[in-house]
């Protein structure tokens, strides 16, 4: 078989090819098709596991429960696989809701999160006996009028959002060099902690509803430890607070989100503040430029792009492990440093991203690679997917890594532009190394689990790709690919529209 390279648990090299788990990919493409998304069963358990064991080793004397983000990846064999490993969801769309009920997981493991809930959902919820994460002020009324009628108890969490002066290193989900404290401010979801006391003093009184809990997520706004660690003194020191404030209320769970990153960690790697600063360099440059003759002007400006080559993150996140400690453990320090026992207090984790993420791949052949000398050396690698069907990543400005399937031995001495076959920019992967290329070549783009199938569209009307699965027994079709009918079937033509000729539509 020859020398076996391990990437993941579930990605090696062998013979030049790359396999998830026991499958060449190669082979995958040339029976399945391409553009795929494959995923790997033993990953994505192994995840779940891993999160599950880290995070309760650092949570003595209660419950540890993991509701994975539906929003992350909500295919219904994958979900099944989750609830088969005892895992809840966190949950944000009537959708999202259908998807997990569905595919087993146990009502009272599912947050039913997000602002603006309608009472139709809020009775679907409520019926099924999940929780509901409040995230309104107003919302706790119409819960409660909703049980009310249905006869019932509805179970409620606050999601809070208190203040986090001491964040203060820039947030990778803006686009604006902005702090952490701020993103977190300016985003939509949470109650303010301003509002809290005086909000769970009346809904503590409410005969329908039962606060169980409190709920609290602030995202990937930053990949370090140092980060989980200043979320949770923040949020300790709340909890107290409102068990205060309410009279030595205490929960019977504690919800702390989710936003840890993939170990490889493409979100907004793409050089975003980089790019700002080369480009307020390379303009000045690029009119002096101008002064000398066009031939010249695009032979120095080919040099200088060519050394602005990228390359996927090399700086590694912390390991799940690392995120347990950082996070539940400031958490139950904090708290007992306080002076609150945590003991007997469930804490659940929201992981989407880290628990997805490397579990899936992205597969693409190659359709050209194409070159040009004049004016300015350039090279494009044309692939037959797309970044609208990985729209995910296209928003978090992710630079993945990635591998070519059938050579992944070659030695890299191209620069090119990865791009997709829409009639857009497209560039997935711009100006990276690539090895000598040729049609029908297979690209991997990896850390492809989370985000990236369920956001897929249809630009240019081109139907979405298939997925799979694969585990030591075999290779599974867990979404097929749409067909151009699907794509179009939404569509109505109007009567009056269906029978005129070319020439009245022109008229």
């Amino acid at each position: 078989m020859g020398e076996i390279r391990v990437i993941d648990s579930c990605l090696t090299t062998r013979n030049n090819h790359l396999f998830i788990e026991n499958y060449d990919t190669v082979e995958l493409v040339a029976k399945y098709g391409s553009p795929i998304f494959v995923y790997s069963e033993r990953q994505l358990r192994q995840n779940v596991r891993e999160f599950r064991e880290a995070f309760a080793r650092h949570w003595p004397g209660g419950r540890l429960e993991v509701l994975p983000a539906s929003k992350a990846n909500w295919l219904l064999a994958i979900r099944r696989i989750l609830s088969e490993e005892g895992a809840g969801a966190d949950i944000y769309s009537p959708g999202e809701l259908h998807a997990a009920l569905k595919t087993g997981v146990k009502p009272d493991l599912v947050s039913v999160n997000g602002g603006g809930k309608q009472e139709d959902l809020i009775e679907e919820c409520v019926k099924a006996g999940v929780r509901i994460t409040v995230e309104d002020i107003d919302e706790p009324d119409l819960i409660n009028q909703v049980a009310g009628r249905l006869g019932k108890k509805a179970k409620i969490r606050f999601r809070v959002k208190p203040s986090f002066p001491e964040l203060y290193r820039p947030t990778d989900f803006a686009t604006e060099k902005v702090s952490i404290d701020i993103g977190i401010q300016v985003y939509k979801s949470g109650i303010p902690a301003q509002y809290l006391p005086e909000l769970g003093q009346k809904v503590l009184r409410l005969p329908n509803v039962e606060l169980t809990g409190l709920h609290f997520h602030a995202g990937r706004h930053d990949a370090s430890l140092w980060y989980w660690r200043g979320l949770m003194k923040v949020y300790a020191a709340l909890i107290v607070e409102l068990s205060k404030t309410w009279g030595g209320w205490r929960p019977q769970e504690i919800d702390i989100g989710g936003g840890y990153a993939i170990y490889r960690d493409p979100h907004n790697k793409m050089g975003l503040r980089k790019d700002v600063v080369e480009t307020w360099l390379s303009w000045p440059l690029l009119q002096i430029l101008r002064l000398l003759n066009p031939q010249l002007r695009y032979r120095l400006l080919g040099k200088i792009f060519h050394s602005f080559t990228k390359e996927p993150n090399r700086q590694m996140a912390p390991t799940i492990a690392e995120y347990g400690e950082a996070a539940a453990g400031t958490l139950h320090r904090e708290l007992n440093r306080l002076g609150f026992n945590p003991d007997g207090i469930t804490l659940q984790i929201e992981p989407g991203r880290c628990l997805f993420g490397n579990a899936g791949i992205h597969l693409a052949k190659v359709k050209k690679f194409k070159k040009q000398t004049k004016p300015m050396p350039w090279s494009w690698v044309l692939t037959d997917t797309t970044y609208f069907f990985l729209v995910g990543g296209v928003y978090e400005y992710q630079f993945n890594h990635f591998i070519f399937a059938n050579r992944t031995n070659d030695p890299l001495t191209n620069f090119a532009d990865i791009v997709g076959h829409s009639c857009y920019g497209d560039r997935m992967l711009p100006q990276v190394h690539v090895p000598d290329l040729e049609e029908g070549d297979i690209i991997a783009m990896l850390d492809m689990g989370a985000y990236q199938e369920v956001s897929a569209g249809n630009f240019n009307a081109l139907p979405r790709p298939a997925s799979l699965l694969v585990n030591e027994n075999a290779v599974e079709v867990i979404r097929r690919a749409e067909t151009l009918e699907e794509v179009f079937q939404r569509d109505i033509i109007p009567d009056r529209l269906q029978n005129k000729t070319a020439g009245q539509i022109c008229q």
